[in-house]
């Protein structure tokens, strides 16, 4: 037994016991009393989470540990989307001359149409508002 333990009774009943028995294993547990440390654990967490209004340390790790997976796999996404992006200007700009000031309202109407459209741009719906924008004018 390690130096950092105390040891405690604790008395189940034999149907406890073959239920520990058939179970134990399914939390990773290598003996009974581990998986009673995991139990009291639990149990404890789950009382902690009653009497306050945060969630248990186990649960907040878990969130923060599944968060961080996907801040990582964003940020790569991201990451991938603007150089793809930065190509793409490069490619238009070393073949377009363009006016300064065309790219200004360029901007502008583009900030106004992404904020109509919640952030959800697409090229089929520019190709409409085009052609509407043609007929009419």
């Amino acid at each position: 037994m390690g130096k950092d333990k105390e040891q405690i009774a604790f008395r189940v009943t034999p149907q406890m016991k073959r239920e520990i028995d058939l179970i134990m294993d399914s939390d990773g547990s290598r003996t009974r009393n581990e998986f009673l440390e995991h139990a009291v654990k639990f149990y404890i967490d789950h009382l902690l989470a009653r009497s306050m209004t945060t969630l248990p340390v186990s649960v907040t790790s878990a969130i923060d540990g599944r968060l961080g997976v996907l801040e990582d796999r964003l940020s790569a996404l991201q990451f991938n989307n603007s150089v793809e992006l930065d190509m793409l200007v490069q490619i238009i700009a070393g073949e377009y001359d363009l006016d300064p000031g065309y790219l200004r309202k360029l901007r502008s109407d583009s900030v106004k149409n992404v904020k109509q459209a919640s952030g959800r741009v697409s090229l089929a719906n520019a190709v409409k508002e085009s052609d509407e924008a043609e007929w009419q004018g």
